[in-house]
C-alpha cells in the first residue's frame, strides 16, 4: 500500500509538471499582432474583482481595456452588441487571442473609445501669473492655479505637498512665475467640463528664486537656488 501511494505521488508529480512546461510553452509561443477594424460580437462581459474589465469576441477573443472610461467599461458594451475594434494582439498556440484595445465603437449603442495618449508631454518653461493657490487636506499648498502670459485660461500646477517655508514665502497670489513640467490633458476620465489641464511641475522660477523638483516628484526633495534652471 505504501509503495502504491509513493507511486501515484510521482505520477502525479509528471503530470504537474507536464502541464507547467505546457502552459510555459503555450506562453512562448505566443505571437503578437495589430489588429485594425475587425468587427464581432459580445458574447459575455468579463469580470475582475466583480467589476467588468473586458468583452469576449465569440469564444476566443478577450477585449481588454487600459483606462480613461468614464463610468468603467460596462458602459461600452453589452452582450450581444455588434463591435469594431483595433489594438495590439497577443494570441497563444490554443488559438486564445487577447486584445488590448486602442480604437472601439459599439455598433449598436454608439458608444467610443479611444485609448488614452502618451501620459505626458512637456510643457515650458511658461511664464505667467498665480491666481490660486490650492490645498489639501493636510491643509498644505499642493499646486496653484496658474494663467500664462497672455492667455485668460487657467490651468492646476501641481506641486505636491508644500509646506518649505521660502517656496511659501514667494508663492503667492498675483506673483509672476516661470512653469516647467509635464502635463496631461485631464486630472480625471470622468472630468467635468469645468476640469483643468493639469502640469505636474518640475521646477518653478519666482523672481530671484528657482525651486527644482527632485525625481521623486513636486513637493519633495525640491532645492532652491538663485536666478536661472538649476
Amino acid at each position: 500500500m505504501k509503495s502504491k501511494v509513493h507511486l501515484s505521488a510521482i505520477a502525479l508529480s509528471i503530470l504537474m509538471a507536464g502541464a507547467s512546461h505546457n502552459a510555459l510553452g503555450q506562453q512562448t509561443n505566443a505571437t503578437t499582432t495589430t489588429v485594425s477594424d475587425v468587427t464581432g460580437t459580445i458574447s459575455q462581459l468579463n469580470y475582475s474583482n466583480g467589476e467588468v474589465d473586458g468583452f469576449l469576441i465569440g469564444t476566443n477573443t478577450l477585449l481588454s481595456f487600459s483606462g480613461g472610461i468614464c463610468g468603467g467599461v460596462s458602459t461600452l458594451g453589452a452582450a450581444g452588441n455588434s463591435v469594431t475594434y483595433s489594438g495590439n494582439a497577443v494570441t497563444s498556440s490554443s488559438g486564445f487571442e487577447s486584445v488590448q484595445v486602442t480604437s472601439f465603437a459599439n455598433n449598436t449603442t454608439k458608444a467610443t473609445y479611444t485609448a488614452p495618449a502618451s501620459p505626458s508631454t512637456a510643457y515650458g518653461p511658461t511664464s505667467g501669473t498665480v491666481k490660486q493657490l490650492n490645498y489639501g487636506g493636510d491643509g498644505l499648498v499642493n499646486g496653484f492655479l496658474f494663467a500664462a502670459s497672455g492667455s485668460s485660461s487657467v490651468i492646476f500646477v501641481s506641486t505636491g505637498p508644500t509646506s518649505t517655508t521660502t517656496l511659501l514665502s514667494v508663492l503667492t497670489v498675483g506673483v509672476t512665475v516661470s512653469v516647467t513640467g509635464t502635463t496631461s490633458a485631464n486630472m480625471s476620465a470622468c472630468a467635468s467640463s469645468g476640469a483643468l489641464e493639469s502640469v505636474n511641475a518640475s521646477s518653478l522660477t519666482i523672481g530671484s528664486t528657482t525651486v527644482v523638483f527632485s525625481s521623486v516628484g513636486p513637493g519633495n526633495g525640491g532645492h532652491f537656488g538663485g536666478p536661472g534652471p538649476h
